[in-house]
C-alpha cells in the first residue's frame, strides 16, 4: 500500500504538473505519463501501477546489470527520447540479491529531465541505519517521495 499511495500522489502531481486535473476529469484522454522500472521491478510496484492505471505493456523497461540495478546510463538515453511527465522507480533492495540501484546518479538524471523519482525501500530502505551503507544511499534522499 506504500506504493501505492506514494505512486498515486506521483501520478496526481505530474498531471497537475502538465495542466491536467485528474480529481475532476479523471484518466480518460490524460496525457501520457512516462514510466520508468529496471527490468527486475518487484511485482508489488508492478501491481501498484496497474492498480493506478498505468498499463504494464507502456511501461519503459531499463536494463539491470548482474546484480538487478539499474544501469543509469540506459536510463538517461530512455528519458531523453521521451517528452513530457516522467515518473522514475528505483529500489533499495533486489528482492533476491539486496543490491540498490545507483540513487545518486539516477537522481541526477531525474533533475535534468524534470522525472518524479520513486523510491521502492520495501525491501532495503532500513539499511540507512548502518553508517556504514548510509553514503551509497544518499540520492535517495533527492526522491519525492518514498514507498516502503
Amino acid at each position: 500500500m506504500a506504493n501505492f499511495t506514494a505512486l498515486a500522489a506521483a501520478r496526481f502531481a505530474l498531471l497537475r504538473g502538465v495542466g491536467w486535473d485528474c480529481e475532476a476529469l479523471g484518466l480518460f484522454g490524460a496525457p501520457q505519463v512516462h514510466v520508468f522500472v529496471g527490468d527486475d521491478v518487484h511485482t508489488s510496484v508492478l501491481s501498484a501501477l496497474r492498480y493506478l492505471g498505468f498499463g504494464t505493456e507502456r511501461l519503459i523497461r531499463v536494463d539491470t546489470d548482474m546484480q538487478g540495478r539499474m544501469l543509469a546510463e540506459d536510463l538517461a538515453q530512455r528519458c531523453k527520447a521521451c517528452d513530457g511527465a516522467k515518473l522514475i522507480i528505483v529500489q533499495a533492495g533486489q528482492i533476491n540479491i539486496g543490491a540498490f540501484d545507483p540513487f545518486v546518479q539516477i537522481a541526477e538524471i531525474a533533475e535534468q529531465t524534470g522525472a518524479w523519482l520513486h523510491v521502492d525501500g520495501a525491501f532495503g530502505l532500513w539499511a540507512r541505519a548502518d553508517p556504514r551503507i548510509r553514503a551509497m544511499t544518499n540520492g535517495m534522499k533527492r526522491g519525492r517521495l518514498l514507498g516502503c
